[in-house]
């Protein structure tokens, strides 16, 4: 790196991850690392995004869901595209995936960061205000939520432009590097950005977090109407929902640190150790596995919803199987009109009569064909109801 401190720049960095670095901790045991976590946060997360999807199609609507939907999504965007190019660019040394992904790698990742603290304030106060009052907030209003989500992605997108700006492919020594180049025209704004940026995306969005979830833990008042909480395990979804936040956020700080320390610092003997950046890049990565870990281990809702979903998978295969197999569900109609006339066998030896009993199925609903059935022969014998060949009869009569 000291080579390049000769160029006619204010800062200089590598982006979308540390190259020209060798040893087999780098080149070996990151990517496998890096490729743990990837299969960690899909499944966790893509597991999450069913089981909520899954409880809105149940009618269990609420804005916390939504915006939880919007946190897993946006953690499966990471481990699936930001994740992957840290590790090849660890196990190449260099950078191998061209100019466009060069210029938008740390602007990608730093959209999702982004958006994922703004989600995480909008839980919050979301949180706070059903804490507040329930019955006011109880109701599901998809059009402030879509304005909501929009609001939150355009700054997000908007906000780490600089990231796209200022990264460029450069040619060093016969392979390619991926380098956050800052010109000296532009020094003053990067110095003043990277003071903005960290306050909007990170301490300002920590600050809201944590006022209203302290507002919502210590609100004991209780309420004019004196009716019960309609949630009793309100108190742990709260704590819940503290702890993904706490998680994130703690996660994020290394991250935070390594970013500042590095755009000011103006020499190589000031810049931030290699050791300590990858760090902070694993540790950042893996917060993407834990909100999963979180939801499982202390929302019963989420574990109902997990088992409703095995159930309902299960469900569909059994009947699947059982199509394949039960001779209830030809599609010719040949075993209907087997089951009917066995019914017609039985309504032969009941009197004319006795009540008889409309047949019904598992739900209790009456069976079309059968009702049919009924309704057209309830008055018939015996021997007209079951005689195979009744044609033949006809021509020995005659």
């Amino acid at each position: 790196m000291s080579d390049l401190e000769t160029m006619n720049t204010s800062l200089l960095d590598f982006a979308g991850g540390i190259q020209l670095l060798d040893g087999v901790e780098v080149t070996v045991v990151l990517p496998v690392i890096f490729a743990g976590i990837c299969l960690i946060g899909f499944v966790g997360n893509l597991l999450v995004l069913v089981v909520l999807i899954h409880d809105f199609r149940k009618g269990k609507t609420s804005v916390v869901n939504a915006l939880l939907v919007n946190l897993s999504a946006t953690d499966l965007l990471i481990v699936l595209f930001c994740v992957p190019v840290r590790a090849v660019t660890y196990s190449r040394q260099s950078w191998t995936l061209g100019s466009f992904v060069c210029k938008t790698a740390d602007w990608f990742l730093h959209c999702c960061l982004v958006a994922k603290s703004f989600t995480l304030a909008a839980i919050s106060q979301a949180r706070y205000n059903y804490v507040l009052n329930p019955p006011k907030f109880i109701h599901f209003y998809p059009k402030r939520l879509i304005g909501a989500l929009v609001t939150i992605w355009t700054v997000s997108i908007v906000l780490p432009i600089p990231h796209m700006v200022f990264t460029t492919l450069q040619h060093y020594k016969e392979v390619d590097l991926c380098i956050f180049e800052v010109p000296f025209y532009a020094s003053n704004f990067m110095n003043v950005f990277s003071k903005i940026y960290p306050a909007v995306a990170y301490v300002i969005p920590v600050i809201f977090i944590v006022t209203c979830y302290t507002k919502a833990i210590l609100r004991t008042k209780p309420r004019r109407n004196k009716t019960p909480n309609p949630r009793p395990q309100s108190k742990r979804i709260t704590l819940m929902l503290v702890s993904v936040s706490c998680a994130y956020e703690l996660m994020w700080l290394t991250e935070w640190v390594a970013w500042v320390w590095a755009r000011h610092s103006y020499s190589e003997a000031h810049r931030p150790p290699a050791g300590f950046i990858i760090f902070a890049q694993v540790f950042l990565y893996v917060s993407s596995t834990v909100n999963p870990i979180i939801l499982l281990a202390m929302s019963e809702d989420f574990k109902d919803g997990l088992g409703s979903v095995w159930a309902c998978l299960t469900c569909r295969g059994t009947r699947g199987a059982g199509g394949s197999r039960s001779p209830k569900t030809g599609e010719n109609g040949a075993e209907v009109g087997a089951s009917v006339i066995n019914s017609l066998q039985d309504l032969g030896m009941v009197s004319p009569n006795a009540k008889t009993e409309v047949p019904r199925d598992a739900c209790g609903k009456i069976l079309p064909d059968v009702e049919h059935f009924w309704q057209e022969r309830r008055n018939t014998t015996a021997a007209e109801d079951h005689d195979p060949i009744p044609w033949e009869r006809e021509e020995k009569q005659q």
